[in-house]
């Protein structure tokens, strides 16, 4: 059955068994696990906020997984936890009683919220997807990691029955803390899976050679932990579903796994994983490019071949509805969400309460993962509240002090501000050039790819409009129009615009002859159709803007090149998403040319032919035919307004983009920070 039909199918199904009470009732049904009840089919799947443990919990890393459970989640599943010296002591420590206390607190904490804990068992073994190689590092066998190159040394069989050992008492010490059970992470590209991969395992021993033994690690360790915990215990699998690589795990595979596995242990339920370490790891979290419930039909294939196990969905599940239809269509039974919880740890509350509409939505953009994997703590666009006490219900602490605060500017930034302060009792007016907000949000929310950047802004504006405030929008404003509304206090929430490019003819700025990629694409949208010729952009940003704007280009026009001076692009943009983005070029033809810079002549004008060459100079070439060319580089912040408004001796607070020019992430961070002090 084609995916557009089964879901057509499951949305009707879900829709006859919605009623206004009870708008989502599989989703919130009770669902049995090892003799355990869950209140509700939401499972918080395994995040690593990387809030560090080494010398005992975090206090944020606690609030974070409690807040997931006081949302509604039914059960949280942690980060992969440390069960055996061999691994991070950034990990919550499970092999020995140094964090025992830290382990029980957390279980209580967890369970006060009428939710079950479990812990992850995950060992990275070779992979690496951070700068650098592990020289410490373990695996199947002495191969290289395909994306580090970290050389890992083959683990002995004695040292892999002591790790299964240990992995049985970090279980029964969880156990004894109040865990309700663990969830093996034996998918992306991590140590269980390269034991399960023939690319990654070529031992003669009994861990290596066919499925079963390749299997036999993973299988030895479930029944250990089994024995050890008892069938009261939950114990979970989440698998590899398919590398997307030669000699590695496609769906067959992962189909003769869940078999194999299901056959030899009792699991209590199992969900897969897509990507490994390797050029398809962004397969493993799925953004704009990919479907919605992006593995869903992959899990339910796992029904056949492991009847009598739970599955859970993973993969792209933002919306109620969606969680709905596919428990109504019997393709799994529990629903795993990750960064739609990281975004809004109150998404179940708010979907039992028929609150859809109230939900910070996940855009897909994985900041998240771009975060953790720059060895910060976890952030997100979407969600600045992250980890604080009132990030559940968006209650900041209402002002004892009310104020007129004016914000210029609608963007993200600037709805953040404007909304968080309105909640807490001040009167807000808000002033945009345009006549929607957004700022440049909207703009990129129109281009391929990034149609999930509106949920930012529609959500702040719908929490504004809640709170009264007062919009004044399609007209650009001076310091003298905005004093003469009377504010208490200003806040410059004004964007930042690109530079021009140092080495093009400062004539063609003056003329106006050439836009920078942003304006051009505003003027492209308003006009319909394919267009002739070349697009060229000259690209010094290497921001995730500049390429979704590439994509855009090759929708309308003939060809697409793009030009950087820099070694690669790119390269300001998350592992992830610039695997999506290189892939996606080369299938479509878009063309990279790097280590290049345009060189202006007559020819653009006369004959429509650019001429480029390399940044060490030699002979010039030519790119015929180009009909666009425009050019992306570093934005100047726009704070022409912070300098009139000196004269008024009012409180200014400069925000977001119109600061220096960053990301969402900084835009969203910044501006409920200055909603709360003020």
């Amino acid at each position: 059955m084609g995916t557009k039909r089964w879901m057509k199918i499951a949305i009707e199904r879900f829709n006859n068994t919605m009623t206004i009470d009870n708008p989502y009732p599989a989703l919130f049904s009770p669902f049995e696990l090892a003799g355990q009840t869950l209140k509700n089919r939401i499972v918080h799947a395994s995040i690593s906020p990387r809030f560090g443990a080494e010398h005992g919990m975090n206090p944020a890393y606690y609030q974070y997984f409690v807040n997931r459970a006081r949302g509604g989640a039914a059960m949280v599943v942690t980060d992969p936890v440390g069960i055996s010296p061999l691994q991070s002591g950034e990990r919550l420590i499970t092999w020995n009683a140094s964090m025992q206390g830290d382990l029980e607190r957390i279980a209580h904490g967890v369970r006060e919220q009428g939710s079950i804990l479990l812990g992850q068992i995950q060992d990275t073994g070779r992979g690496r997807h951070v700068p650098g190689r592990s020289y410490t590092a373990m695996g199947a066998s002495a191969l290289p990691d395909d994306l580090s190159y970290t050389m890992p040394r083959a683990m002995g069989v004695k040292e892999i029955q002591n790790f299964i050992e240990m992995a049985a008492l970090s279980c029964l010490r969880m156990q004894a803390c109040g865990f309700g059970g663990v969830e093996i992470s034996a998918a992306h590209g991590h140590l269980f899976h390269q034991f399960l991969s023939e690319r990654s395992n070529v031992r003669d021993d009994e861990y290596g050679g066919d499925l079963a033994g390749r299997s036999r690690l993973l299988v030895e360790m479930c029944l250990a932990i089994r024995a050890a915990c008892g069938p009261g215990f939950i114990l979970g699998a989440k698998i590899p579903g398919d590398d997307g690589i030669p000699r590695s795990i496609g769906l067959p595979q992962c189909h003769a796994i869940a078999k194999h596995l299901s056959q030899s242990v009792k699991l209590d339920y199992l969900t897969l994983a897509m990507g490994t370490h390797h050029r398809t790891l962004e397969m493993h979290l799925p953004d704009d490019s990919a479907p919605r419930l992006t593995w869903m039909k992959a899990i339910a294939s796992l029904r056949e071949f492991a009847p009598g196990v739970a599955l859970m969905g993973l993969g792209r599940i933002t919306d109620p509805a969606e969680a709905q239809a596919v428990l109504v269509s019997q393709q799994v039974d529990l629903i795993g969400l990750g960064r739609a919880l990281i975004v809004d740890p109150n998404w179940p509350n708010k979907a039992k309460k028929g609150l859809a509409r109230d939900i910070r939505y996940c855009v897909s953009c994985n900041t998240c993962w771009k975060t953790i994997n720059s060895n910060r703590s976890i952030g997100c666009d979407n969600n600045p509240r992250l980890t604080n006490l009132n990030e559940i219900d968006d209650a900041d602490v209402l002002t004892t002090k009310p104020k007129h605060i004016a914000v210029v500017g609608a963007g993200p930034a600037g709805l953040e501000a404007a909304s968080t302060l309105a909640a807490r009792g001040h009167r807000v007016t808000v002033f945009g050039n345009s006549s929607e907000v957004g700022g440049k949000a909207r703009l990129l929310a129109n281009l391929p790819l990034c149609e999930s950047l509106s949920s930012v802004y529609d959500y702040l504006y719908l929490k504004c409009t809640k709170h009264d405030v007062q919009f004044i929008l399609g007209r650009q404003v001076n310091a003298q129009e905005v004093m003469a509304h009377d504010p208490d206090e200003v806040i410059l929430a004004t964007g930042a615009t690109m530079t021009w490019p140092v080495d093009l003819p400062k004539s063609l700025q003056e003329e106006g002859f050439l836009l920078d990629l942003r304006e051009s694409i505003k003027n492209l949208l308003r006009s319909k159709g394919p267009q002739k010729g070349c697009a060229v952009i000259f690209d010094m940003d290497q921001s995730e803007g500049t390429y979704n704007a590439a994509e855009y280009l090759k929708d309308r026009f003939e060809r697409v090149v793009i030009l950087s001076p820099r070694e690669t692009i790119a390269e300001q943009v998350v592992l992830v998403m610039r695997q999506r983005i290189l892939r996606r070029f080369h299938e479509r033809g878009i063309e990279i040319k790097t280590l290049v810079e345009p060189v202006w002549s007559d020819k653009f004008e006369s004959e429509s032919i650019l001429q480029y060459r390399s940044v060490f100079a030699g002979p010039l070439k030519d790119i015929h035919d180009v009909s666009f060319f425009a050019y992306a580089t570093p934005m100047q912040p726009n704070q022409e307004l912070f300098s009139a408004f000196e004269a008024y001796q009012i409180p200014v607070h400069l925000i977001g983009d119109g600061k220096i020019a960053r990301d969402l992430l900084s835009a969203t961070a910044e501006g409920y920070a200055i909603g709360i002090k003020l």
